[in-house]
């Protein structure tokens, strides 16, 4: 199993610098760097939240391929953006983008490829109409360029090499749903989903990946997962922390959808989004209201879509998702989200650990891939 870590990159550059250290230290595979235009939390809340020790303006987000062309001096890691949407920048641009951090990076480019969120476009004036029509003619397009190195009409063409010394940038889409499942098989090297929230479920959507691969005549791609993560001595110190500093709890609201809340008969104050973060713009909500809410919000909630817990008990779960078929676990690391700087310091041997497990039980995990 290869493994993944995210850097995330927030003003100021020593956060990405700190984490870095971190990927090297647990001997990481790849590294990555998210693309949002604004953060998941409304800034008048943000002080209330261990990370603002860390990241003063929880929207003071670098450009991800600024940030990868800066990392890639610092590394000979792959690089990857996970993921930027197909709206905000046309498919050459982005294929140019790729090709030239293929070479700028002495491990490569991995370009992530999702159909974007409604908080990284409407505020900015982007549309969000037909966001998966438009990734479908966004991913042909891309595929092509990056393929042959010119437009269809072969005018247009990318006069870089298509192939670096760590060979061609690859292509991941962040697929949950079956339209978008069908064009992860028909164009991308690696298939990225963020909330495929039981092992069960991410068997059945890596199976139906592999299927619309095979019916294109293409190798099914790598089967990763984005994997929101926060360590600790146990869960339950991490539970105590959560309800110590309630506003951190406020990240499940940019998570769960609707169903997930009525669970625990609560209302998503967000409106109830069936999609969750495609659809929450955090910021244009009442952060009074956020404010009274987030104590309401139930630690088990959060822990459906974050891994919470020691290196032991969260190598158990990834286990499960192991043995469905993960090959390439991307690890986005939240430890400090609440407990702050000293908390995220503390855990530092904990993600040794976990990386460590992840490492030493990868004959255990690893599964054939569906052909």
């Amino acid at each position: 199993m290869r493994l993944g870590v995210v850097a995330s990159p927030f003003y100021p550059s020593a956060v990405m610098d700190m984490i870095l250290d971190g990927a090297h230290a647990i001997d990481a595979d790849s590294l990555w760097v998210f693309d949002h235009m604004l953060g998941v939390f409304h800034p008048d809340l943000y002080r209330d939240i261990g990370f603002a020790e860390m990241a003063p303006d929880p929207d003071g987000i670098f450009d991800p391929f600024c940030a990868c062309s800066w990392l890639g001096r610092r590394t000979e890691l792959p690089l990857g953006v996970a993921v930027t949407d197909s709206i905000r920048r046309a498919a050459p641009d982005i294929a140019r983008a790729a090709l030239s951090l293929q070479h700028l990076c002495k491990g490569g480019f991995n370009l992530g490829v999702g159909s974007g969120e409604a908080e990284n476009l409407v505020p900015f004036g982007y549309p969000f109409d037909h966001p998966v029509g438009r990734t479908e003619n966004f991913l042909a397009t891309l595929r092509h360029l990056l393929d042959v190195g010119h437009m269809p009409d072969n005018v247009g063409r990318l006069g870089l090499p298509l192939k670096s010394e760590a060979g061609s940038p690859r292509i991941w889409v962040a697929a949950h749903r079956p339209r978008m499942l069908r064009l992860t098989g028909e164009y991308a090297d690696g298939w990225l989903p963020v909330d495929a929230s039981t092992p069960e479920e991410y068997r059945e959507l890596k199976a139906t990946v592999a299927e619309h691969a095979r019916k294109a005549g293409r190798s099914e791609p790598e089967s990763g997962l984005f994997v929101f993560l926060v360590l600790g001595e146990s869960r339950d110190r991490i539970r105590g922390m959560f309800e110590a500093q309630p506003m951190a709890k406020l990240f499940a609201l940019w998570m769960a959808p609707a169903p997930a809340w009525e669970k625990y008969g609560l209302e998503n104050p967000s409106g109830g989004s069936n999609r969750a973060y495609i659809d929450i713009i955090p910021h244009k909500l009442d952060p009074r209201k956020l404010r009274e809410f987030a104590p309401q919000i139930p630690f088990e909630l959060l822990e459906e879509y974050v891994f919470l817990g020691s290196p032991t008990e969260v190598s158990e779960r990834l286990r499960g998702y192991a043995e469905a078929g993960l090959e390439h676990p991307i690890l986005m690391n939240m430890t400090g989200l609440a407990g702050g700087a000293e908390e995220a310091m503390a855990r530092t041997a904990e993600l040794a650990e976990l990386g460590r497990l992840i490492k030493t039980t990868a004959p255990v995990f690893k599964t054939p891939r569906i052909t």
